[in-house]
């Protein structure tokens, strides 16, 4: 994907933990998945106090109808697909705007092979869009 362009949908396609696989739509940086929601509570940690210091605020996150998300953790530079859970299952150290296509790490042997990721936007928006 462009490192300028932002799209509205994105698929993950050939994961080996199947519940990251499927279409995941952006949201708005400002708001909090329900799956990190989820984490935060069991640790009984501040879900907007941790929310706010691992998200950077302005790129969005993408959200799969199941509640997995996408989201770049500017604690470790990576982004990271967690499942409906809230656990992380895949990471990539990237910088960019967007989920990079490939380059994806299994945090575990049972979620093999990692993903890749596309763009379904024939008309994507520009980062101005947000």
């Amino acid at each position: 994907m462009p490192s300028n362009i932002i799209p509205n949908k994105i698929r993950v396609s050939g994961g080996g933990f199947h519940y990251c696989n499927g279409v995941y739509e952006r949201r708005s940086p400002t708001i909090i998945p329900a799956g990190f929601d989820r984490t935060c509570r069991a640790m009984n940690w501040d879900t907007e106090q941790m929310w706010k210091q691992l998200s950077d605020q302005s790129r969005p996150w993408y959200e799969a109808e199941n509640e997995s998300y996408i989201y770049w953790n500017r604690g470790d530079g990576k982004f990271w697909i967690d499942g409906p859970s809230g656990a992380g299952v895949y990471i990539v150290k990237n910088d960019g705007l967007t989920p990079p296509s490939e380059g994806w790490v299994s945090l575990s042997n049972d979620y093999e092979p990692a993903p890749t990721v596309s763009s379904l936007d024939n008309e994507a928006s520009s980062q101005g869009d947000l």
